[in-house]
């Protein structure tokens, strides 16, 4: 009975007060419940709508996932994908949509091709346009998909796969985010950057919601600027932080610009880990040289640059892509009506308090590099011919640069957590950001309020300093209408003709 009774105690106290062991299994047990909570939150928001964002920079992405998932090429000619080109009726020439019965019978006649396919060094060869990075990052979903539908012949899927891709990445910026914050901050700060990203930027409404290169790429940006942060000591997180900033310039190339500015960084300010970083990017570098040399004839060619040349051509008379005049479209991105920044996500203009910050206290010197990224992408894009975007919600041309712009808050939020004034400023640009962007994920389309401007010669621009029918005004204003037309559009998109991808060329 004694001792019976003494394995009764000591299992009570055991169950009161656990042992250093399990303490130690349930400490991290919390730590990752808010990570956790956030990737679901942001995750939820992204596909809550059950929408994809259509349009044919999507499609090159999606296109040539399915296509090194089923025919393991980076490149397709007319035959494998017959509905990405244009056509004309065979017995009188009259322009036609792409119908899969006609083009069997041998009574389509191929006059063009989409923007998404660029022409390489062999004739009738066609890559994607927006380079291999995208296409990538999509292959595992596509892949899990193919599993349970012919992935090549379901556009439902085939839309609804890119935009999952797109989600799962971008929930996944926003966690790392949070987890390169902690480097420097509380989890309340922290968060709070986290989500200035994840629903208070324009992230949501657009990088979220299709395979563009904008997903992919900020994903990998942001896992950049988590190994420049973690850990200093750790030289291998030199390496990783070279090879994750090398694959999101395989996924846009404008981001070799965060690759240099933190390359010059490690320079300057930890040499140790140059040779690591420089170890880890290297093998992307020579994947996209050789890419490019083996179908343009060039390492310095890019699909991107091919297609656009063409389009600058035929809207505005000149072949130059770097003609977008800064004195214009810097405040064009910054703060006009319909693209600002200021006006989509004014809670990322914290951002740029914190950018001011930064050199007061070297603890944020790390952050210097990563800030120093977004202002050289900024005017990158501002350069660019169509530096507005075409029909936009927001501010695409940059929205790569949010997940850099929020970590660079960092500095300003000790004064946000300290003072009431700055705190509810702080908290009413947050809650307008996640405004924006929630009307822009349900109702935003690439018609609808672009309509009204199609009396211009040049309607994605002309609406940019209109203050009489702003974008985000006009959406609240038609919400309901807006978002029965983009359903409609949706189920136009997924009900198409035919396969996305032909694996047998009919008789």
């Amino acid at each position: 009975m004694v001792r019976s009774a003494r394995k009764r105690v000591r299992g009570r106290v055991g169950q009161a007060a656990p042992g250093p062991q399990r303490r130690a299994v349930e400490k991290p047990r919390r730590r990752m419940l808010l990570p956790a909570l956030l990737f679901l939150a942001c995750f939820g928001a992204y596909v809550g709508n059950g929408d994809f964002l259509y349009g044919s920079d999507q499609e090159g992405n999606m296109l040539f996932s399915v296509n090194l998932l089923k025919r393991h090429s980076f490149s397709l000619t007319l035959a494998d994908a017959p509905s990405s080109f244009h056509w004309k009726l065979a017995e009188d020439g009259r322009a036609v949509a792409f119908d899969a019965a006609l083009y069997e019978q041998g009574r389509l006649v191929p006059t063009a091709y989409a923007h998404y396919l660029a022409t390489t060094a062999q004739p009738g060869v066609f890559v994607n346009t927006f380079g291999i990075g995208a296409a990538l990052t999509g292959l595992p979903v596509y892949a899990v998909l193919d599993l349970f539908t012919d992935i090549e012949a379901d556009r439902r899927w085939w839309w609804h796969g890119g935009a999952l891709t797109a989600s799962l990445l971008t929930a996944a910026t926003a966690l790392l985010i949070f987890l390169a914050a902690r480097r420097f901050a509380a989890p309340l700060p922290a968060l709070l950057v986290a989500l200035a990203f994840g629903l208070g930027s324009c992230a949501w409404p657009v990088s979220s919601q299709a395979l563009w290169q904008h997903p992919a790429n900020s994903f990998f940006l942001t896992l950049g600027a988590f190994f420049l942060l973690a850990s200093p000591e750790r030289r291998r997180h030199g390496a990783f932080c070279g090879a994750a900033l090398g694959m999101a310039v395989l996924c846009r190339p404008p981001s070799v610009l965060a690759a240099l500015c933190v390359g010059l960084w490690l320079l300057w300010a930890d040499r140790r880990r140059l040779p690591a970083y420089l170890a880890g990017g290297a093998p992307f570098a020579i994947v996209l040289l050789a890419y490019n040399a083996w179908w343009f004839g060039s390492p310095f060619e890019f699909g991107q640059t091919i297609s656009s040349r063409a389009i600058a051509l035929a809207l505005t008379g000149s072949g130059d892509i770097w003609s977008g005049p800064l004195w214009e479209s810097l405040p064009g991105l910054l703060v006009s009506p319909q693209r600002g920044l200021a006006f989509y996500s004014p809670v990322l203009l914290f951002g740029f308090a914190g950018m001011a910050l930064a050199w007061r206290q070297a603890r944020w010197r790390p952050l210097v590099p990563l800030q120093a990224a977004v202002l050289a992408m900024i005017v990158v894009a501002a350069r660019w011919y169509d530096w507005w975007g075409g029909a936009a919600w927001g501010y695409r041309s940059i929205v790569d640069t949010a997940p850099l712009l929020a970590l660079s808050m960092l500095p300003a939020m000790e004064r946000v957590m300290a003072g009431r004034r700055v705190a509810a400023l702080f908290g009413a640009a947050l809650l307008w950001s996640v405004a924006v962007q929630f009307v822009g994920a349900w109702s935003y389309s690439q018609v609808g309020w672009m309509k009204q401007w199609q009396e211009h010669d040049d309607p994605d621009k002309a609406s940019l300093w209109q203050w009489t029918r702003p974008q985000i005004v006009w959406h609240v204003a038609h919400f309901g209408p807006q978002r029965a037309l983009k359903q409609a559009i949706m189920r136009d998109y997924a009900g198409k003709s035919g396969p996305i991808l032909w694996l047998s060329v009919p008789p």
